[in-house]
């Protein structure tokens, strides 16, 4: 009895597996069926499958959320931890020395200091130069960075339909709270960005932006970070959602991003079937994104390897993170979406 055996690709940095999943094994995503029939029958069946899905096509602006969970949105915030770059007024406080409406406290004056923030009223009564210093409302750059390569078109629910529905809620947070609100879509390139807005008419416009996304392409974050930071080159805080499937590599993306005084929230989607193969016997792995397929035996030891090679590379992409003060979570597309967005996102730092 044989199968097929469908993946969607990701970066293998580590030692290959075996001989028979080199260049293919660090992919995921399983779809298993019988391919009993002649090769010209699976390789048209194989371009089917990487086509974008219709379904991610015709979601509305309104389809997202309902009313009552836009309310319970409004209860959290998104915390700016770098806030040299924040900018005008929003809700971000900051002690600083510029000069805002809310009071923080006094020091004393210094030669140059503007003599229009002394208080009189102290210097009348102490003889003392003190000068007001004021809490300044700074807003945030929210970056939402999604991923629409070819694997995101994968898993049961799809992980675009998934990934959207984040990046919705988490732009809705921040407009909510007077941040600036952009970004863009990805995949090998940078396309389909969002000028950033702020306000009810931002609301509607990056839900129509988020709706409209379909997969397509290869994965090429670091080609896409590096566009990203020439299209959007004052820092803010990144959102970057994302299944990681990527053969050129995730590293140095992330590494661009901090090194130029981005703050990072990476959310990692991936799908069950992604993680532990369910089936035996002669398969089929194909890449969904590159095209590449190599049959070979699945038996247990297989799986098992192959397990502690996604549980690796999972750790890699911790241990970097927390090594630059990135962010990072990872979900499964079974994890109820509201729960993830309600409970688990407060888990990091950049989420109140």
């Amino acid at each position: 009895m044989s199968f097929e055996f469908r993946v969607s690709g990701f970066a293998s940095e580590r030692r290959r597996l075996v001989a028979a999943m080199s260049k293919i094994a660090a992919t995921a995503r399983a779809r298993l069926s019988r391919f009993a029939r002649n090769d010209s029958q699976v390789a048209g069946e194989n371009s089917a499958l990487r086509r974008p899905q219709p379904a991610m096509l015709d979601a509305t602006p309104e389809t997202f959320f309902d009313a009552d969970f836009l309310r319970r949105l409004e209860r959290l915030h998104l915390i700016a931890k770098r806030l040299n770059w924040a900018g005008a007024k929003g809700e971000h406080a900051v002690s600083r020395k510029g000069f805002s409406l809310e009071f923080s406290d006094y020091r004393r004056y210094q030669r140059g200091d503007d003599l229009r923030y002394v208080d009189w009223n102290i210097y009348r009564r102490l003889d003392r130069l003190l000068l007001k210093v004021f809490t300044a409302e700074e807003e945030m750059n929210i970056y939402l960075l999604v991923d629409t390569s070819r694997s995101m078109a994968e898993g049961d629910p799809v992980k675009l339909a998934y990934a959207k529905k984040i990046a919705a809620a988490l732009g809705y947070i921040g407009l909510k709270n007077l941040d600036r609100v952009g970004g863009a879509a990805f995949s090998s390139v940078l396309h389909k960005p969002l000028t950033l807005g702020r306000g009810r008419k931002q609301i509607l416009g990056m839900f129509r932006f988020l709706a409209k996304l379909s997969c397509t392409g290869e994965t090429n974050l670091r080609s896409a970070i590096h566009s990203f930071t020439n299209l959007f080159p004052h820092p803010g805080f990144v959102i970057i959602v994302s299944d990681l499937f990527d053969p050129s590599g995730w590293r140095a993306a992330l590494e661009e991003l901090t090194g130029k005084s981005y703050q990072v929230l990476l959310v990692h989607i991936v799908d069950e079937g992604e993680l532990k193969p369910r089936h035996r016997g002669d398969v089929a792995l194909v890449d969904v994104e590159a095209g590449g397929e190599r049959k070979f035996f699945l038996d247990a030891d297989l799986v098992r390897r192959f397990e502690q090679e996604i549980a690796g590379y999972f750790h890699e992409i911790e241990a970097l993170c927390a090594s630059r003060r990135i962010d990072y979570l990872r979900t499964t597309t079974q994890t109820p979406f509201d729960e993830f967005v309600l409970q688990t996102l407060r888990r990091v730092s950049s989420v109140g």
